[in-house]
């Protein structure tokens, strides 16, 4: 398993930056890795400043990247061991920079925070974190509450996709002494039964088939579960119904730390969008989520 040894972390400088760079920073000390701390300044707030000010745009520019500087190594500094971050402030759009930066320095890990989408625009389009996520060749850590504790307890989800396996992978990588618990959950599609309903198929044989169903997941399941922990650290959990409102839930019941995630669907597409499970995790986990890419 390869090393992290760069990690981007985007700051907004808003409420809950403080939260994103302490986890940032604690995954960098876990393991010695490079620190980049990067803000972006969008350039439409730049021009409307502009309109507004009597200083050359040159001059703002100046202006507004030795504020952020300023800002930033003072949460640097007040974060902890600063021997390997670096600060960088650039101007553009947020997500095409923070991938461009990503890409150039090799980041192993993106981290953001949540990035709420507050306008139109971003509520149809997706906010700065969707894009990033979408945009991104790197795996992508959304902070979402505060804490610095090294991870303990991961909930991976998996489908038995090449993305899913990768969201394992990464979730060890990140945090390889915690616990992990593979949770696959089984839906019979909906048309499916009330086609068995229909035929007249008694609820004691649809109730065997699901089972027999979630029988086979384990199965499928225990073979690459032995094959990535031999350390009793990882659990398997098959749960009936719908992906994403199970993790949700699991994640809002508490002791779980993080939920790591494949995004599903590739170039254009996993451009366009997000699998709809991932958005809802996204949108609604109480824990971190990690978004993870090979």
């Amino acid at each position: 398993m390869t090393a992290i040894k760069t990690i981007l972390v985007a700051l907004d400088l808003e409420a809950g930056s403080n939260a994103v760079l302490a986890r940032a920073m604690q995954i960098a000390s876990a393991h010695a890795a490079r620190l980049l701390v990067l803000h972006v300044i969008e350039a439409d707030s730049l021009a409307q400043t502009a309109e507004l000010s009597e200083r050359s745009e040159t001059e703002l520019r100046e202006d507004l990247k030795r504020h952020a500087f300023t800002a930033i190594e003072t949460k640097v500094f007040e974060s902890g061991d600063v021997r390997r971050t670096e600060v960088w402030v650039e101007f553009g759009v947020p997500h095409e920079i923070v991938a461009r930066v990503a890409g150039d320095h090799y980041a192993d890990l993106i981290v953001i925070g949540p990035g709420k989408g507050r306008t139109l625009k971003e509520r149809v389009l997706g906010s700065t974190a969707d894009r990033i996520i979408r945009s991104a060749t790197s795996s992508v850590l959304m902070v979402g509450r505060e804490s610095a504790a090294p991870y303990e307890h991961i909930l991976a989800a998996v489908d038995f996709s090449e993305q899913s396996a990768t969201a394992v992978t990464e979730a060890l990588r990140l945090a390889p002494h915690a616990k992990m618990q593979l949770l696959h959950a089984v839906e019979t599609p909906l048309a499916f039964a009330q086609a068995m309903l229909r035929a007249g198929t008694p609820q004691t044989e649809i109730q065997r088939y699901e089972t027999a169903r979630a029988d086979k997941a384990r199965e499928e399941l225990a073979a690459p579960a032995g094959r990535i922990s031999s350390e009793g650290n990882l659990g398997l959990r098959v749960v009936d119904g719908s992906a994403g409102p199970t993790l949700v839930r699991l994640s809002k019941a508490g002791g779980i730390d993080l939920i790591a995630i494949g995004p599903h669907g590739r170039g254009i597409v996993r451009q366009a969008l997000l699998g709809s499970v991932t958005q809802r995790v996204l949108r609604e986990a109480a824990c971190d989520v990690l978004v993870a890419r090979s």
